[in-house]
């Protein structure tokens, strides 16, 4: 348990990142289940969530209590990965024109799980792992064609959710 105490110090952006997969994890299952009319709403209401989520418990210094302040190569390298997603992001949604098609939605996922490996480097390496498995699961959807794609939704959600739960524990070890 000492491993996952100095792994919480050593990325102390890492229960923000949890409760970001979590809260985000949660609205991707619930859209999933609401097919592609909860998709997209239920996706900005987890990101929305958890935002607020990290604003509060940033204001109240609790998100980092006992881990440290992160340094400013934490919070560089999380915005490289944000600045890395905004401009995956971009390409999807100019190069994929069929915007309900499952070929956005799952190119989306990878797009997510891609920036999660740039966040290795700042919330650790939860993040990574979640990145590679994302893509992972995002690629067998679309070599899959025969499942329905909301089965691949709703599995990142899940994945999403595990790993924040591991991360967030991992924090209050």
């Amino acid at each position: 348990m000492e491993f996952l105490h100095d792994l919480a110090r050593t990325y102390p952006l890492m229960r923000g990142g949890a409760i970001l997969f979590i809260l985000v994890g949660l609205g991707i299952i619930i859209g999933g289940f609401g097919r592609r009319r909860w998709m997209l709403g239920w996706l900005i209401g987890g990101a929305v969530a958890a935002v607020l989520a990290m604003a509060g418990l940033s204001i109240t210094k609790v998100i980092f209590a006992g881990l440290g302040s992160p340094s400013p190569l934490h919070w560089i390298i999380m915005g490289i990965g944000f600045a890395v997603e905004f401009c995956l992001v971009n390409y999807v949604v100019f190069t994929i024109k069929d915007h309900d098609s499952r070929e956005f939605w799952l190119w989306m996922l990878v797009v997510v799980g891609a920036h999660f490996l740039v966040f290795t480097f700042s919330h650790g390496p939860f993040a990574g792992a979640l990145g590679l498995i994302c893509i992972a699961n995002a690629l067998i959807g679309l070599r899959l064609k025969r499942v329905d794609f909301h089965a691949f939704w709703i599995v990142d959600g899940f994945l999403k959710l595990a790993v924040g739960c591991a991360m967030l524990a991992a924090t209050l070890v």
